[in-house]
């Protein structure tokens, strides 16, 4: 039989079913926007002198912010984005010691709902403006907490505070213009910078990981001739920071700046396996335990350039 013949015989059922049938049918649309969580750890981590590291925090947080209107674009979304960027405090009682201004240090895009010419709008003629107020006030929480400084019970955060800042990760909604059913998916990202050593006390129910943990672990895995780090601390329980009572499914979670207190200042390790290799298994290993599914840990890195690849990376793999 001639091709030519055949062909029609083919595409008239997909044509029947395209056109057809069931009349009522809604269209599905998927749109994905993100909601990303800037955490600093306001510790004594903050001071330079005390613990020097290539970058400040602040050029850090700025660089994200900066991106933002190129952040809108990943995945190839051109319109409608509802991502959110804000800064989210591990301890919020600083937020009741000074005249911080929690709005200052959001940009929220979900205002705009489904107005986009709002929404392209203000992007041309209002958020770089919004973003220096955005830093501006991010200087301001440093400098106030490097005079003032405070615990960061980080295992707290996760298991209690974060629960306001998360949101629906996927709502569905009719769009009555369209008469298109829209599944939303909103993805919680917590970028959390800290230097990875837990030394408050999270009230008798989280962990410390100082100095003193570390190096118990370090001479016990020396002398155990085991050579798989994560194994080993996997069989300890006496190792592992407690999982949190909250679970963790809806975020995904960025460290960055963990800072290696056994590397010197050349960047040398000075033992093995470093605190940095420690501190990674156990934090991975936390808040995975705690429900987490995507988890990424990084060192400090010596350009704001190289950070911010780190991350959009990651967001691309959300």
């Amino acid at each position: 039989m001639n091709i030519k013949h055949i062909l029609p015989l083919v595409v008239l059922p997909f044509l029947v079913a395209c056109s057809g049938g069931d009349k009522t049918a809604k269209k599905e649309v998927m749109i994905k926007d993100y909601n990303i969580i800037i955490a600093p750890d306001l510790s004594n981590r903050i001071n330079m002198m005390k613990y020097p590291k290539p970058l400040h925090d602040t050029l850090l947080i700025r660089e994200v912010i900066d991106h933002a209107d190129d952040l809108l674009k990943l995945n190839d979304r051109s319109s409608g984005q509802s991502d959110i960027y804000k800064i989210d405090f591990i301890n919020r009682g600083i937020l009741n010691s000074s005249s911080f201004d929690p709005k200052k240090m959001t940009i929220d895009f979900s205002q705009f709902g489904s107005k986009q010419l709002d929404r392209s709008n203000y992007i041309r003629k209002e958020l770089n403006s919004d973003k220096q107020e955005f830093a501006d006030e991010v200087n301001r929480v440093y400098d106030y907490s490097l005079q003032n400084q405070t615990g960061a019970d980080v295992w707290n955060y996760f298991n209690e505070t974060i629960k306001t800042s998360l949101v629906d990760v996927s709502p569905q909604f009719l769009n009555e213009t369209t008469n298109a059913i829209v599944n939303k998916k909103n993805t919680n990202v917590v970028l959390l910078l800290t230097d990875g050593y837990i030394e408050s006390a999270n009230q008798g129910k989280g962990y410390k990981l100082g100095p003193e943990m570390i190096e118990k672990i370090r001479k016990a895995f020396n002398a155990s001739g085991k050579s798989e780090l994560q194994e080993f601390i996997a069989q300890d329980s006496s190792y592992a920071i407690n999982k949190t009572n909250f679970n963790l499914k809806d975020a995904n979670i960025f460290i960055a700046e963990m800072v290696d207190r056994s590397l010197d200042k050349y960047g040398v390790s000075k033992v093995q396996p470093t605190d940095f290799q420690i501190i990674k298994v156990i934090w991975e290993k936390w808040l995975k335990d705690s429900g987490a599914s995507n988890v990424k840990v990084i060192q400090a890195v010596n350009t704001k350039q190289q950070f911010y690849k780190e991350f959009e990376q990651f967001l691309k793999t959300l």
